[in-house]
């Protein structure tokens, strides 16, 4: 296939709208007939009531609601009694699709109308992504909403139906994971990445912690080890010089933790990975 065939296609999933919502005031949403399309929402902050087919949800932080056509449904937006005083009562993502892709996609199995969603960075992202290319001056571009639809659909599957990764993993930690992971090779602190994300040392550390089981150190640690092994197997940089593009700067402190990682040393790991 030539590259001029790549943009060919008719695309087969179409977003006809995406949006970032904030309520800081009591809301009401009713649509008794239901829409002409999908609609789907994902709640990252706050909650929510949505009352579909006669029954009534509460959904909170990590809560994704998959809408088909033609089916009515009422958001209502309220304080508890209780809550304390916050920013905003809720705050979600959504989007409004539709298309033959979609439409498979979504008869390939029983559709659950609301999901418990691991709020990774990926699907976080994809969104957004959508939202900026719907609201990009002039208009869209087709074939990438295309395939940034499917591919938010198919990280609906995967986090959402494998009832192993159905835990929901707060934003601020993916943020964190994120950030340590395209700096991991720089002079990286605590200070820096609390900084990076918005919040106190203190909080970054419990978050990370609490969501991964790990600290930051030692994801931070991971990673570069594996930047390390990486670099062994697929480029002809010396050993120093790999330790010290990876964020070790230490030849000696590198070698320590590699071997006490992997149980060999990196001389031995790259002559077995050759």
């Amino acid at each position: 296939m030539s590259a001029g065939n790549c943009g060919s296609r008719e695309p087969e999933a179409w977003l006809l709208g995406a949006g970032f919502a904030e309520h800081d005031t009591p809301f009401v949403q009713t649509v008794h007939q239901g829409l002409d399309c999908y609609l789907f929402r994902l709640q990252l902050d706050g909650h929510a009531v949505v009352t579909t087919s006669g029954a009534s949800m509460v959904v909170s932080a990590g809560d994704l609601l998959l809408f088909p056509a033609g089916e009515p449904y009422e958001l209502r937006i309220e304080p508890d009694e209780g809550d304390r005083p916050v920013e905003h009562l809720s705050t979600d993502l959504y989007l409004f699709c539709n298309g033959p892709w979609v439409d498979r996609w979504w008869n390939e199995r029983a559709r659950k109308r609301h999901l418990r969603l691991a709020l990774h960075e990926n699907c976080v992202y994809l969104w957004r992504q959508l939202i900026e290319e719907y609201r990009r001056p002039g208009k869209p571009d087709e074939e990438l909403c295309d395939y940034l639809l499917r591919a938010l659909c198919l990280t609906f599957d995967k986090y959402g139906y494998d009832p192993k990764r159905a835990t929901p993993v707060p934003i601020a930690a993916e943020r964190i994971r994120a950030y340590i992971e395209r700096h991991a090779a720089e002079d990286l602190s605590l200070s820096n990445i609390a900084d990076a994300v918005g919040l106190s040392i203190s909080r970054v550390v419990h978050i990370f912690k609490e969501a991964y089981g790990q600290t930051v150190v030692q994801y931070l640690q991971n990673v570069r080890l594996q930047m390390a092994c990486d670099r062994m197997r697929f480029s002809n940089l010396n050993l120093e010089e790999i330790a010290d593009r990876c964020g070790f700067h230490s030849y000696s402190y590198f070698y320590r933790v590699f071997r006490q990682k992997y149980g060999i040393s990196p001389r031995e790991f790259r002559q077995r990975a050759t």
